[in-house]
């Protein structure tokens, strides 16, 4: 991994895992962390206004849908003796609305496919954000 671009793993208890990437700039430390795969979802409209409503009383860290659909948390820090607080920030988000941004995306698609919450929620391992230096290691997990 390239000097300035860091992988922290965050464990909870609805979604058991989450890669979050820290990437050192001269005036501040991005943060960006995967949340949810959009696969052949026929209306985004409902999911993305439930993430513009929660942008609205975030701080540090905000929801994003990078160019194929999928979305992230996205933020940066000025101080880098906030990375813990953003962090926590993070994780209670991701802990708060997993289950709400899955069912809003697939709704009706989750009784057919119980397997589909898991596969959409997947980590993102890999998955460069933008800014990370090139020689970063990508694994692409989009199927």
């Amino acid at each position: 991994m390239e000097a300035g671009a860091y992988v922290v793993h965050l464990h909870g208890s609805r979604r058991p895992s989450t890669l979050v990437w820290l990437i050192a700039g001269e005036q501040a430390v991005t943060v960006e962390a995967f949340v949810l795969h959009l696969v052949e979802v026929p209306d985004p409209a409902p999911l993305h206004r439930y993430l513009l409503a929660r942008n609205l009383r975030l701080r540090d860290v905000h929801f994003g849908v990078d160019d194929v659909g999928d979305v992230f948390l996205t933020g940066s820090i000025g101080d880098v003796q906030h990375v813990d607080r953003v962090l926590g920030e993070l994780l209670q988000l991701l802990e708060e609305s997993s289950d709400a941004l899955v069912q809003l995306a697939y709704g009706d698609r989750l009784r057919h496919d119980p397997g589909l919450a898991s596969k959409v929620l997947a980590d993102g391992a890999g998955r460069r954000p933008a800014g990370t230096p090139e020689r970063a290691p990508r694994r692409d997990v989009r199927r």
